[in-house]
């Protein structure tokens, strides 16, 4: 999936985002796919990820955390309501499979910003002219 494609799915295409991500405190089991310090896991059952055993000591204070990779998350199918992607897919090696996989253990498509803020970002943004 092509960045094109993967925009036209993003969380800030959809109508409204405000009241979409309102609707989320009433969604049962929420993924925070690369959930870093825990600092998205905002919503009543969230469950994080992260590749990073520092930022799951921390992140564990706001609910239950899973050390994994994000390329092969350890759920069966449709196990979560929907998974929430924040500024994750700039630092993976393949976007592209972490967001399938995020797919996959969803029952809903998956909600992602897309940010490039960062210097150590593993690919750029870039839209084709």
């Amino acid at each position: 999936m092509g960045y094109k494609e993967l925009s036209k799915q993003g969380m800030w295409n959809k109508p409204n985002p405000a009241k979409a991500i309102e609707r989320l405190n009433d969604v049962d089991r929420i993924l925070d796919v690369g959930c870093g310090y825990g600092r998205h896991m905002i919503f009543p059952v969230s469950v994080g990820i992260d590749n990073d055993p520092r930022a799951i000591v921390v992140a564990r204070h706001k609910g239950p955390c899973v050390l994994c990779d994000a390329h092969h998350l350890p759920f069966r199918d449709g196990f979560f309501e929907l998974s929430l992607l924040w500024n994750v897919l700039n630092f993976v090696d393949d976007p592209n499979q972490v967001y399938s996989e995020a797919n996959r253990v969803s029952r809903q498509d998956p909600y992602y910003s897309l940010v490039n803020y960062a210097k150590n970002a593993k690919w750029i943004l870039q839209e084709a002219v």
